[in-house]
């Protein structure tokens, strides 16, 4: 399955909190299984802070449900 989380250009991940984040767990991300939804909350995020560099990343999910990183620049929405 496929999980779209929201990823800053220095790496790090959107939290559940909305905290931009480097040692977060997998599971404690924000993470939508529809990209509309990430795109959307980028879209927000983006409002309050317009020098934001952020994109939404699709990843995938192993069977316990946490997300497996991709270093593939095609996996990137």
């Amino acid at each position: 399955m496929v999980r779209y989380i929201l990823q800053l250009s220095d790496g790090r991940q959107l939290g559940k909190d909305l905290n931009w984040t480097a040692d977060c767990k997998k599971s404690a991300l924000f993470q939508s299984e529809h990209q509309d939804i990430a795109l959307n909350k980028l879209v927000e995020l983006n409002a309050k802070d317009i020098n934001l560099r952020a994109k939404v990343m699709a990843c995938e999910i192993d069977a316990q449900g946490n997300i497996i990183f991709t270093d593939n620049p095609s996996a990137t929405v």
